[in-house]
């Protein structure tokens, strides 16, 4: 047992006496607080934190040489462990308004022990507190001017590294400009080259992390379909509403909605909505069913066949929403941090209140696989498959809301066409080519119905109308079809992984059954793919760090390294190589081989040398000789235990114990005159 806590115990780390090198480290501290407050939005704990820390600071450099005290050590574990309550009342009961505990968290760590920074370890442990804040902070962190923290951050690292050996050697804090010059810029040089050409595979999520603004309040009542920015609604103040009127809309401005961190581009879809009666839309269904915060995939329908794999979007709020979860579908699991969730009979997630600023929630989707193809091949529903019939097709394949002469349209543009893909395609294109898109357009007149006075009088609209007009026209062929609400993608970066969603970005588009895939998206409005099918975007351009920010998609998968074939047992013969390698490397740098015994006297001796460099006014650095320090502090105990270590470890002749106590006596005598 005591060998083994010999070979666990970490070596005494000296005393950081460099200014500077804990100046680099409050700098990358604050570093870290700039980009909770730009980011995160989160002003007075970090605040706080750094004027805590700067007290800290000073006061640790004072005393770095005396004895730590045993009521100091107390009231800093009291404090830390009052930080460790704070963030587990406020992360699940958010007693302090519940804004970035985490953070918060990791900012009173580092603010507290900031008061104890005695040692060039406990430096360093600071350091990497304030760099797993700036982990934190990545998850607002929605553009490039974040890649500037965390060089800044990493600037502060090296400096300390630099200053504090330099303060060993006793030398200025300077180095070679040129080649410190030209060793940054291969550096960045190879970074941008990597970040250019190393590809994405996409990527299998391992956890609903998520790192958001709780709300923990109930279900009260029904559920009511809330206000979307889309069309205006009919409904009581609170925005709660059962039904979509077409004969308004209101403006769109383009203020950001929310940002959504994807991996793939998609439409982020609402509700969706089945009945259509004098120009608004209804929702026939109104059961629902409740959902804990997390919804694992078994509660969730199975994944579709021949899909492409999953991908992850974390939502973040930037204004006030209605309580519905826009996600990209078919969901395979989702978190959000509140009391609860209520499924409807569509599919769509609501939350009890609607989201606040700063809400985040995390969705992992399927990406189905829709190709024209597949879409071709689909049964038709018929008598014969009566299984293939979506439920409630009643409602879906409901005729009678369509005039007699949108649906003679219908039959004349989709004459030809043989499958019902193409009789979908064929009513798309001709709604995207011989429409035009508008928002400008004056309220729909008085007795007429929106959809016959948008095809046959003004031919121009927007999304709503499109979509309206496609779905009614498809049921008056017999293909199920129906609504849905949303938004647009955004703007999509394909290199931050990352879509700012705006007001202007509400959308809807039409859901069309096809059997053996499900709902399909497909979106008449003119100057988008008809088929509205997620695709993995290409990351050839760009790739590498944007995935290390967090709620990003982590790992390759099984798909892709089974396309390889044989070859697919190449990358993981290469990974347990690597680390194998590095794990044998590692136990010969500990030294995991049969130990020489020490011999007597060797241990106490190699002790008292120690405590010789302590007590005088450097220790000895690296490159130095035992004999050359000698030679520069110019101590005759220092030169008579020089002269024993050298015997000892080049002549194997080591003093006994006594010599050694004997020394040691004489050194502490002559300390104390």
């Amino acid at each position: 047992m005591a060998t083994l806590r010999r070979w666990l115990r970490l070596p005494a780390s000296p005393i950081e006496h460099s200014v500077e090198g804990r100046a680099f480290v409050f700098s990358g501290f604050v570093v870290a607080m700039l980009a909770i407050v730009v980011y995160g939005q989160d002003y007075v704990v970090p605040v706080l934190g750094v004027v805590a820390s700067a007290i800290g600071h000073v006061i640790s450099y004072r005393e770095r040489n005396r004895k730590r005290g045993f009521w100091r050590q107390a009231v800093l574990a009291a404090l830390v462990f009052g930080a460790l309550f704070y963030v587990i009342a406020d992360s699940s009961l958010a007693l302090f308004g519940g804004v970035l505990p985490q953070a918060n968290f990791a900012i009173l760590l580092v603010a507290i022990t900031s008061f104890d920074l005695k040692t060039r370890r406990n430096c360093y442990s600071s350091l990497w507190i304030s760099l797993a804040i700036l982990y934190l902070a990545a998850v607002y962190a929605w553009d490039y001017t974040f890649a500037l923290l965390a060089a800044l951050w990493a600037l502060c690292l090296v400096g300390f590294w630099i200053a504090s050996h330099h303060k060993r050697l006793n030398a200025e804090l300077q180095g070679p400009a040129r080649p410190v010059a030209l060793m940054l810029g291969g550096a960045l040089a190879g970074g941008l080259l990597c970040f250019g050409l190393v590809p994405q595979p996409s990527g299998v999520p391992i956890s609903p992390l998520v790192i958001s603004l709780p709300n923990f309040t109930a279900f009260k009542g029904g559920l009511e379909n809330p206000a979307l920015p889309l069309v205006q609604l009919t409904g009581d103040p609170s925005g709660a509403t059962t039904s979509v009127d077409l004969h308004f809309r209101g403006r769109l401005g383009d203020a950001p909605v929310m940002y959504v961190r994807t991996g793939a581009p998609a439409y982020w879809r609402g509700l969706v909505f089945d009945e259509y009666r004098n120009g608004a839309w209804t929702t026939t269904n109104h059961g629902y069913r409740e959902m804990q915060p997390y919804v694992a995939p078994r509660f969730l329908p199975p994944a579709p066949p021949d899909n492409l794999g999953t991908f992850v979007q974390t939502f973040r709020v930037l204004r006030p929403l209605p309580g519905v979860i826009n996600a990209a579908y078919p969901i395979q699991s989702l978190y959000a941090p509140v009391a609860a969730l209520r499924e409807d009979a569509y599919g769509t997630f609501h939350t009890p209140q609607p989201l606040r600023p700063g809400q985040t929630y995390s969705v992992v989707s399927f990406l189905p696989n829709l190709t024209p193809a597949l879409l071709r091949a689909a049964e038709p529903m018929d008598q014969e498959h009566l299984d293939s019939y979506p439920d409630n097709y009643s409602v879906y394949g409901d005729p009678g809301s369509v005039s007699a002469r949108a649906a003679n349209l219908a039959e004349e543009v989709t004459r030809g066409a043989t499958t019902e893909y193409d009789k979908v395609m064929a009513l798309t294109t001709y709604l995207q080519r011989n429409y035009r898109y508008t928002l400008d357009l004056p309220p729909v007149p008085a007795g007429k119905d929106p959809v016959d006075w948008f095809l046959f009088d003004v031919k121009t609209g927007y999304c709503e109308q499109f979509a309206t007009a496609e779905t009614l026209m498809l049921r008056s062929l017999g293909i199920p079809a129906r609504l849905a609400t949303g938004y647009a993608t955004g703007d999509y970066d394909p290199i931050l992984n990352q879509a700012v969603v705006r007001e202007h970005d509400a959308h809807a588009w039409v859901e069309v059954w096809f059997p053996g895939h499900g709902w399909v998206p497909v979106d008449p409005t003119p100057g988008v793919s008809p088929l509205a099918a997620t695709r993995f975007p290409s990351h050839w351009a760009g790739g590498g760090i944007a995935r290390l920010i967090p709620h990003l998609s982590i790992g390759a998968p099984a798909a892709a390294l089974g396309s390889l074939g044989v070859l697919a047992v190449v990358p993981p013969a290469i990974a347990i190589a690597l680390i194998a390698v590095l794990g044998y490397a590692w136990l010969r740098r500990r030294g995991w081989t049969r130990r020489r015994r020490a011999q007597p006297g060797e241990s106490e001796l190699l002790r008292l040398y120690e405590r010789l460099q302590r007590r005088l006014s450097r220790r000895r650095a690296p490159p130095e000789t035992p004999l050359e320090y000698q030679e520069a502090m110019q101590s005759v105990l220092l030169a008579e235990v020089t002269r024993a270590v050298n015997e000892g470890v080049y002549a194997d002749r080591w003093p006994t114990p006594k010599s050694v106590a004997e020394i040691d006596r004489r050194a502490t005598a002559a300390i104390r005159r």
